[in-house]
């Protein structure tokens, strides 16, 4: 077995966390990683610790400037020799939702031991009065709006009726808040609990009614503690929240008080994200200027270094998901850097691929996270063997890593939430109903996938491995490789690689031109990509006794391998209609190309 890099790859904190460290650790001395090739009764064994492979993208006239075709799924595109991280990451994102949408549900309905928040807020209604024949002011009415919305058995009375009336209409005629996106189309049910929670982000501005919930919950010690424990799996779901909430005044409601502030304070508050927080602090309150892309700025920051996406003791799960992006736009940074060798047309297509991804991982959580508002070689011997570059899919072990370890810390979250027992008991969900095998399974599956990739492409690359507490199999390389090499060998077969991932996802409003700036993943495109030695390995060569052969040796020639990379084809665009996942779809099925595409979004 080659050893590997060790690091501590969690400490503990007040809540558990579990933080990576720097994989810069120092590490023990690892075996050089060896390749065999046995070919015309000879044995070649290279040593890949001094091999760099380069990589690039021939130029396409026919790709240029957005003319490359469009398709809507990855189908006609997933080369099982040598698989794109654009398959991994659309496999990542089926799993992503459909986890998120069974979460949605048994959060809602209550699972393992977590009562649901179903029952807290039907309980909530009840202690704030919903059906007594006193008018409700603007946070107890907006707690039952939200019932109302999530289709929850509440009884409003005629008078409390008016006030609940009017903040639904006022809600429902706002898309950017009411209108499911992403998954929640998928059933009445997400759809009820989006809208449901997408009321609950309202910021109370009632002093008076806000005390009046937080003494309700406070005597409400079932209601209590399923709000806390539903607060706490939204921080670590997605993301810290970006406001304060009533755990505070609950907490001073124990010395007999309470005192909530007249504005800032929110019942389920949205979650921070780095681009959301980012576009707070350079245009929260000033114009943005034409021009401005977010995305653009994001990767200018990270590679500046002003932009830091290692995850903090507070994160949570989307913060873990942007990290492992992080390779893919500052790919000289990793580990796996020494072995390569990138041109610019390939780096160019990493940025792209890193838009892409993180439009697709931020629809995965937009209920939850904020949506802010702002402004010729001579003869050789007669024996030649040809030697290519072995590598089974792009070359980005240290992104592979990092979204293994993601579905680590989702795992322990879910695990703190509802107990252990209840991943055995819960399904991923799909747009046609759940899935056999159960959450704990596939949470298993997807971990062993990644990491497999991940410990496969170090080896061939020429690097060790990482390894850190809960990843691999124990047993060695070739056991760690196996989930992946099998899913590999029967990729045609996976579901998930065709499924439809064109989307749109809000990123924030500006105020000052009353538009949405939205990022479109409008499809998939692919581009040749050549894959050779910047540097050969070194080689010794042995005849089929198994001695050296000093004289008379084959020429070795090393030459480049050709693939087929997949890509997202994606935009940042500022929009004044927001569409769900089927118009969207129909928008892009319509007009085919990126050009007439972005041209025709209103």
């Amino acid at each position: 077995m080659m050893p590997r890099i060790f690091f501590a790859a969690w400490i503990a904190t007040a809540v558990v966390a579990m933080i990576p460290a720097d994989a810069a650790a120092a590490a023990p001395q690892s075996a050089v990683p060896k390749r065999t090739i046995e070919e015309q009764g000879y044995r070649v064994e290279l040593d890949l610790g001094s091999q760099v492979l380069s990589v690039s993208v021939p130029r396409d006239l026919g790709s240029e400037a957005g003319a490359a075709p469009i398709r809507p799924t990855l189908a006609e595109m997933a080369d099982a020799d040598f698989v794109s991280a654009s398959v991994l990451a659309q496999k990542a994102k089926q799993f992503d939702d459909g986890l998120y949408a069974a979460i949605e549900l048994a959060a809602e309905q209550g699972a393992g031991s977590f009562s649901g928040k179903a029952a807290m807020l039907e309980s909530l209604c009840r202690s704030l009065g919903a059906s007594s024949q006193a008018p409700l002011t603007a946070a107890p009415a907006t707690i039952v709006a939200a019932a109302k919305l999530g289709g929850l058995n509440v009884f409003v009375s005629a008078a409390a009726q008016p006030m609940v009336d009017r903040l639904v209409t006022e809600f429902q005629s706002d898309a950017l808040r009411s209108k499911p996106l992403a998954f929640y189309t998928w059933s009445k049910q997400l759809s009820a609990i989006v809208q449901q929670d997408r009321m609950l982000q309202t910021e109370l501005k009632d002093k008076l009614g806000t005390e009046a919930i937080v003494r309700a919950l406070h005597g409400d010690p079932r209601a209590r503690a399923t709000y806390g424990n539903y607060e706490n799996l939204l921080s670590r779901l997605t993301n810290p929240l970006a406001y304060p909430d009533l755990r505070g005044p609950l907490a001073q409601s124990d010395g007999g008080s309470v005192d909530v502030p007249a504005k800032g304070i929110y019942f389920f508050p949205p979650s921070q994200s780095y681009e959301g927080e980012l576009i707070k602090q350079l245009y929260g309150n000033r114009p943005i200027p034409d021009g401005f892309n977010l995305a653009d700025e994001m990767i200018r920051r990270i590679r500046s270094g002003q932009l830091s996406l290692k995850p903090k003791p507070t994160s949570g799960w989307y913060d873990y998901q942007t990290w492992a992006l992080e390779p893919l736009v500052i790919p000289d940074s990793m580990p796996e850097a020494s072995h390569l060798k990138l041109d610019d047309a390939y780096r160019k297509q990493l940025v792209e691929l890193f838009k892409g991804l993180l439009a697709l991982t931020r629809e995965t959580h937009i209920k939850q996270v904020e949506i802010p508002r702002a402004g010729a070689a001579a003869p050789g011997p007669q024996v030649v063997i040809h030697i290519s570059p072995e590598l089974s899919a792009e070359p980005l072990a240290t992104f592979y890593y990092r979204r293994a370890w993601s579905y680590v810390f989702i795992r322990w979250t879910l695990e703190q939430t509802f107990g252990s027992a209840a991943l055995d008991k819960l399904h991923r969900l799909t747009a046609a109903g759940p899935v056999e095998p159960t959450l704990a399974e596939e949470l298993t599956t997807m971990t062993n996938l990644f990491y497999g990739a991940h410990v496969l492409v170090s080896q061939q690359l020429g690097s060790a491995p990482v390894t850190a507490p809960h990843l691999g199999s124990g047993r060695g390389d070739e056991a760690d490789t196996k989930p992946f090499v099998e899913w590999q060998a029967k990729l045609s077969d996976d579901p998930d690689i065709g499924a439809d991932a064109r989307t749109m996802v809000p990123v924030f409003f500006d105020e000052g031109r009353k538009k949405t700036k939205v990022w479109v993943v409008l499809g998939w495109a692919s581009r040749n990509v050549e894959i050779g030695f910047a540097k050969p390995p070194a080689a010794r060569i042995y005849n089929a006794a198994g001695g050296r052969v000093e004289r008379d040796t084959p020429r070795l020639k090393f030459q480049p391998r050709y693939a087929q990379l997949a890509y997202p084809v994606t935009a940042e665009v500022y929009v004044t209609k927001i569409l769900d996942r089927a118009e969207f779809r129909a928008l892009c099925n319509k007009y085919r190309t990126q050009a007439a595409i972005l041209k025709n979004l209103e």
